[in-house]
């Protein structure tokens, strides 16, 4: 079952629509990857995200729990998550490359998809982010609705 945990600063749920490039998206749902790396601040109470899998996919492929976002400097965040970033150094400092700060976004349980969706099949109008995007339960539920059938209603 998902289980939507409640932001502790606003009682809200503080969820992101992230494309991850398809090899990491992989690595997440089974269960490798452990951390999702961004080069931009996110809201450090965020809850869940929606997994896309960007080009050649291009489709939501699961959901995830975030257990906690940490910032550090590129070369600490690698010392603390190198144990299961599910990605090499070499590609971590290629990413890292010229920033100041990285992003460690701590993942929880990982759900994935049983049918993977398009984001129109949600919103016709929605546009996939270069980062993230902030989403809404409402969005999140009819993902839920399209790739979990049996697990729709416990969001």
């Amino acid at each position: 079952m998902i289980a939507l945990e409640k932001s502790s600063h606003d009682s809200t749920y503080v969820i992101a629509f992230m494309p991850i490039k398809p090899i990491y998206a992989k690595r997440i749902l089974s269960g490798e990857k452990h951390f999702e790396f961004r080069r931009t601040r996110i809201r450090s109470d965020l809850t869940h995200i929606v997994i896309y899998s960007s080009y050649p996919v291009k489709k939501v492929v699961g959901l995830a729990e975030v257990n906690s976002v940490d910032e550090a400097s590129p070369s600490k965040m690698w010392d603390l998550t190198k144990h299961a970033a599910g990605i090499t150094r070499q590609d971590f400092r290629n990413y890292f490359n010229g920033a100041k700060s990285a992003v460690a976004i701590s993942l929880g349980k990982v759900f994935p998809l049983d049918l993977e969706i398009c984001p129109t099949q949600v919103s016709e109008s929605f546009t996939v982010p270069q980062s993230y995007r902030y989403i809404d339960t409402n969005f999140l539920s009819k993902i839920a609705e399209l790739g979990f059938n049996e697990l729709a209603e416990a969001i």
